[in-house]
């Protein structure tokens, strides 16, 4: 069993023992947290951070940023073991997904997120210290790391995920959806039958249940029954007063309210905002999102997420999670496959390494083909690179090697148009912006010997990974001596 964390407190006890978090007092809100959230983030070894004493805010009203920027970090978040391989750690993620058994949440009558109130006209959000994350961003806002909570009104069930959520007044926010997610889906339902949608969005939560948030878990299936599964118990919650939907007990910020359907108050310019592709997302209108209801826990910590160009997603363990899945889509149907790897850094949708041992002239293209057809996997996935089994996918050296010696451009990369793209892709056209065509291509690199004459290809100078063992075992300590 993973080790769990009871809520966000206990993980950053976790990480703080760890000799891993950083606590910084007096960083204004405006400039200073986004930045020097950056500048930490841009070294794999960099702490978790915790802001307080921010200028203009009550001590103790915080932010937490960078909780998962660092692999070990996000491991022990995950609950796996921080010091295992890459590969390693791929592998024991699939076997809990394997032996997964979704739990429902349990509702408790009281928790810690009801410790304060404020409702009707005595929501303020102006009381959190939101952060403006990039410098040219339109705003300030809360949700980063959040959970966007709504309720299926035909099905019944209840989905969360993670979308940014920036704050315009005391009680109106705007929530960017990008097409195809299911809190769209959701949202629409409602809009079509005249009413707006009832949604939560909590500020700050344990990791599991915010892993659960941001990724691709299969439509109908609640992330609250998926979280509770990779728990292996129920994650407790307690009803929303104004919504009536199940909110995280442990939750340290949630905002209650409602998406108005389009034209009932004007939209609002949403953004621009620094994406996960590394550009600014132009500002588009959005219907506001009126928050009726604010709950929180004394003493809140905003989880900050916000999008950064740094080596690890920022994410929780997001590269970890789907290279497991695609591995386990891959066996379901494909031998041979040795390893999965989603890249690190530059952003965390666009390229995929797969280790495969060929067995038939289109093996590797077959497998290519098979994830880009995957709703799992497909949005916004711009390279998938095809190696041979004596590649450690997750090894860029590797990869690159493979790149430069077993890969004839004009025979080797196929393009696939027309695939899954979202507007915060910043090589849309305009052309194709104006006409909401979300699109792009993807390219398809087969980086392995050619299957007809690979037994001709030429033997590598590298040498057998056993012996490299058995020499390191033998001179080892007199080496480092």
């Amino acid at each position: 069993m993973p080790q769990l964390f009871a809520d966000l407190r206990d993980f950053l006890r976790h990480v703080e023992g760890q000799g891993d978090l950083k606590r910084v007092e007096g960083a204004d809100w405006q400039t200073e947290i986004g930045l020097i959230t950056e500048w930490q983030a841009m070294s794999e070894e960099s702490p978790a951070l915790v802001f307080d004493a921010i200028p203009g805010y009550p001590k103790g009203f915080r932010v937490a940023t960078n909780l998962f920027t660092a692999h070990r970090r996000a491991a022990s978040a995950l609950g796996l073991p921080d010091r295992s391989s890459k590969l390693e750690q791929v592998n024991l993620w699939r076997e809990r997904e394997r032996h997964l058994t979704p739990l429902p949440p349990t509702e408790v009558p009281w928790g810690p997120v009801l410790e304060n109130a404020l409702k009707g006209d005595d929501v303020d959000l102006s009381i959190f210290p939101s952060p403006c994350w990039h410098k040219n961003d339109g705003g300030r806002y809360i949700g980063t790391g959040c959970m966007v909570i709504t309720r299926d009104p035909e099905e019944g069930w209840v989905n969360y995920g993670t979308a940014r959520v920036q704050v315009h007044n005391r009680n109106t926010v705007t929530i960017f959806l990008s097409p195809g997610r299911h809190t769209d889906f959701i949202r629409n339902k409602y809009w079509k039958r005249g009413e707006s949608c009832p949604v939560a969005v909590s500020c700050g939560q344990d990791p599991l249940l915010w892993a659960a948030s941001n990724f691709p878990v299969p439509w109908g299936l609640s992330e609250y029954d998926y979280a509770g599964g990779l728990r292996g118990k129920p994650v407790e919650v307690v009803e929303g007063p104004h919504t009536g939907l199940p909110l995280p007990t442990h939750a340290e910020i949630v905002l209650e309210g409602e998406f108005l359907p389009p034209g009932q108050e004007p939209d609002l310019e949403e953004g621009p905002f620094g994406e996960w592709t590394g550009y600014y997302h132009p500002t588009k209108p959005q219907p506001p999102v009126k928050i009726r209801s604010v709950l929180y826990r004394n003493d809140p910590i905003i989880h900050g997420a916000p999008p950064l160009l740094t080596p690890l997603d920022y994410a929780l363990g997001r590269h970890i999670r789907r290279s497991a899945v695609v591995w386990d889509l891959l066996d379901r149907e494909i031998p041979g496959v040795k390893g999965v790897w989603f890249m690190e850094g530059g952003t965390p949708f666009g390229s995929i390494v797969i280790s495969l041992q060929q067995a038939w002239p289109s093996h590797a293209l077959h497998a290519a083909l098979k994830v880009l057809g995957s709703y799992s996997t497909a949005y916004m996935l711009r390279w998938i690179i095809m190696v041979d089994e004596d590649i450690d996918p997750t090894d860029w050296l590797q990869v690159s090697w493979a790149l430069n010696t077993r890969c004839d451009p004009r025979e080797s990369v196929q393009i696939i148009d027309g695939c899954w793209g979202s507007p915060v892709d910043p090589r849309l056209s305009p052309e194709k912006r104006e006409r909401n065509e979300f699109t792009h291509s993807c390219a398809i690199v087969l980086a392995c010997r050619p299957y007809h004459w690979k037994d001709r290809y030429p033997p590598t100078i590298r040498s057998d990974p056993a012996r490299i063992r058995e020499i390191a075992a033998k001179w080892g300590d007199r080496i480092k001596g």
